[in-house]
């Protein structure tokens, strides 16, 4: 699928929306991003920012909750929403034919919630049980434990659906005091990609956003402080141990965050990878292992996930050290890095096909970047990596000594 840059409008409101028209389908995808998130949350407000975008689904000034499904479901369209440590994002699929009605409800959602103290009660119960589903799944739960201990005493080591504990103090005026102080104009942006003609959703997102608050400064994000190195290990009633090695990196914002996924790549990310092939293909030691990077605007982690027989730990963990430190020591291979760059490059390529992916490139990067991502620049980013580049961030990053560890161990039955 051919791709052009998008048509990017910044309305009278401030409200930027962006366009990328596909004539190829007979469908769209609208996301209406906002800049608020985990990191954004007040002090004791752990969890507010997901409670918020929970909640308003509940109620707007002009439909209640089964109103707001039927206009989805009723012209067959599929609507969701996800909260991160940086943005929320809402989103809809639907055929072109209902765009604009489609558009008219997903904005009421976004800009009129009414958060009524029994919704707010209602909510809670479903949050709570999120938290323990998460709780329940040791491979979910490892990453929030990680989090905690890369980030402590900063917001983003706080999960992003908060604690049962947190999420049992917050009341109405808690989410309406976030929404009002998050949800304005300046941090804002509607992106939609697919058949759509672009002058008349301009037209309709400018009407349907008339009332939106004006453009208020944006919190001032701060960057977490770098914590030495440390060990954690938790007792669970799980039937395999958990390992969660991690290393914190620069942020998206950086100029090395394409050798940080490439690096990524070559180390856990595929069939090919070395800990894939050394401890799942060679040694049969695990079923599920990886390493994936997540980058934040100033900050990042790089993080090794396996899951293992509890008496193969100490095999493992000296695997995962010599993988390390021979990468730190002498880099890749070229054959390696150009696997890993058509990696990259299919992937970016392919996310193309998806309108979702496509709507996804505009939003996000306005969000991260202050403009939507060019796939096409950001392949050929990545095609300029070279070994002596990725060498160069191996030798810090990948010292095994660094990197902070956390394990959950099986409970010792009687």
């Amino acid at each position: 699928m051919p791709w052009m840059p998008p048509t990017d409008i910044t309305l009278p409101n401030g409200i930027r929306v962006l366009c990328d028209p596909v004539t190829t389908v007979d469908s769209c995808s609208v996301g209406v991003w906002v800049r608020a998130g985990t990191r954004d949350e007040p002090k004791k407000g752990d969890g507010v920012a997901h409670f918020v975008e929970h909640t308003s689904f509940r109620r707007t000034t002009s439909r209640t909750m089964s109103k707001i499904s039927r206009d989805f479901e009723n012209v067959g369209a599929y609507v969701n929403a996800y909260t991160t440590k940086e943005e929320t994002c809402y989103y809809v699929r639907t055929l072109s034919d209902h765009v604009e009605r489609v558009v008219d409800t997903l904005i009421d959602v976004v800009v009129r919630p009414v958060f009524d103290d029994a919704d707010v009660e209602k909510e809670r119960t479903i949050i709570t049980e999120e938290i323990r589903s998460y709780e329940d799944e040791a491979e979910e739960y490892i990453f929030d434990l990680g989090e905690r201990q890369v980030f402590d005493g900063h917001a983003l080591g706080i999960p992003i659906v908060g604690t049962t504990q947190s999420v049992a103090k917050i009341t109405s005026a808690n989410v309406r005091a976030f929404h009002d102080r998050h949800y304005h104009a300046g941090s804002i942006v509607v992106a939609v990609s697919g058949r759509v003609d672009i002058d008349e959703f301009v037209r309709s997102v400018e009407r349907l956003t008339s009332d939106v608050r004006r453009k208020r400064p944006l919190i001032k994000r701060t960057t977490p402080s770098l914590l030495p190195r440390s060990t954690v290990v938790v007792h669970r009633p799980v039937q395999q141990a958990h390992l969660l090695w991690q290393r914190r990196t620069p942020g998206y914002m950086h100029k090395d965050k394409y050798v940080l996924q490439l690096l990524n790549v070559v180390l856990g990310d595929g069939m090919s990878s070395r800990l894939n092939v050394r401890l799942r293909e060679s040694r049969g030691l695990a079923y599920s292992v990886y390493s994936q990077v997540q980058l934040f605007s100033d900050c990042g982690t790089m993080a090794i996930y396996v899951g293992v027989d509890e008496h193969k730990i100490d095999k493992v963990n000296a695997i995962i050290t010599h993988a390390l430190d021979e990468i730190s020591r002498d880099g890749i291979k070229r054959s390696e890095l150009q696997r890993a760059i058509t990696q990259l490059r299919s992937g970016k390529l392919m996310s193309l096909e998806s309108l979702t992916s496509r709507m996804t490139m505009l939003g996000k990067g306005v969000m991260e970047e202050g403009a939507p991502e060019n796939p096409y620049e950001t392949i050929a980013d990545i095609e300029r990596v070279t070994l002596d580049g990725v060498a160069r961030v191996a030798s810090i990053l990948c010292d095994a000594s660094m990197w902070s560890t956390c394990t959950i161990m099986p409970t010792t039955e009687d």
